[in-house]
């Protein structure tokens, strides 16, 4: 990235995204967030284009993010997120890419956080339920089971993308039009490209239909994270936490896997992981004491598990410091 690169400053953050991002970490007006090339683009009504080619700081952002089907392309670099506490890390640390697509079903608290010296290029177009009703696709069966994400308020798919889709995804990044109408129309015909081919892969795997919670079932899962997030269940075994949730624990376990899509202990696995980095970061704990955060006894163990989850292992973490 040269220094003649564009600079986006936290104030102009959200003018430059069309919606109502919270800076929550690195919040000064004049902090420097990215450095590089950033665009929101909404190419039509629900049909919208994110590009990034830049080099990061360190900062977090908040924001509602409202139901759409959502298809990401990594070219380089790793985005670590979460919807409603639940994280996710995205992206690839090799030259392969990686596509994810994202469809959430209701209104969701986004929460992204970006790292210092960090790389990343990428693509990513937004479908919003809007745009399949003007297009004619609401009735579709198969859409409507990946817009519903078989019942789950959030569905996660992550697959390889072919050439032609990293291809296109370059295309997106420099278009190289010059008239603003003509690279709009431009960019309109990769983007739909994109979803197409990203539809296609999803549509040739098999889906297995999944249960739909009732209010009360939606209820005790709300009061499982709120254990989950407030500490007061840790150590507890899912028979506790299911004691005190008023139900038995094959019972809760299937609801939270059905709502969430993941297994309990999965997503405090993950959820622990990421405290234990961001203790490493902000407070620069040693290796032992950020695996003990985690609820690791062993740190071999626990720096394996972390390389898993986030391609770099906790000593690699400490080192930036």
């Amino acid at each position: 990235m040269t220094s003649h690169a564009p600079i986006v400053r936290a104030v102009e953050l959200a003018n430059l995204a069309d919606e109502r991002i919270r800076l929550v970490d690195g919040e000064r007006t004049r902090d420097r967030l990215f450095q590089g090339h950033l665009s929101w683009r909404r190419l039509r009504s629900g049909l919208s284009l994110h590009c990034s080619d830049c080099q990061l700081q360190d900062f977090a952002t908040q924001t509602e993010a409202r139901p759409h089907l959502n298809f990401i392309l990594f070219l380089q670099g790793r985005s670590e997120v979460s919807y409603d506490g639940r994280p996710f890390t995205f992206g690839t640390s090799g030259t392969a890419g990686e596509g994810v697509t994202i469809a959430l079903n209701e209104p969701m608290l986004f929460a992204r956080r970006a790292r210092r010296g960090q790389r990343i290029r990428k693509v990513s177009v937004s479908l919003a339920p809007e745009w399949f009703e003007s297009s004619g696709f609401d009735g579709q069966a198969q859409l409507k089971a990946l817009l519903q994400g078989n019942y789950r308020p959030l569905n996660v798919m992550r697959w390889q993308p072919s050439p032609r889709l990293l291809t296109l995804a370059e295309q997106v990044l420099h278009p190289g039009c010059g008239n603003r109408l003509l690279e709009n129309l431009y960019l309109e015909s990769r983007a739909l490209e994109i979803a197409g081919e990203a539809l296609s892969l999803m549509t040739r795997q098999p889906t297995q239909a999944v249960p739909n919670l009732r209010p009360h079932e939606h209820q005790r899962i709300r009061r499982t994270l709120e254990l989950l997030h407030s500490g007061e269940a840790d150590g507890w075994s899912l028979e506790d936490i299911a004691h005190e949730v008023g139900c038995c624990a094959s019972t809760l376990q299937r609801q939270f896997q059905a709502a969430k899509g993941t297994s309990l202990f999965e997503y405090q696995r993950q959820r622990k992981l990421q405290q234990a980095r961001e203790a490493l970061e902000r407070q620069g704990v040693s290796v032992g004491q950020a695996a003990w955060i985690a609820g690791y006894s062993s740190a071999a163990n626990f720096s394996t598990a972390f390389k898993r989850a986030f391609g770099i292992s906790p000593k690699q973490v400490r080192a930036r410091l």
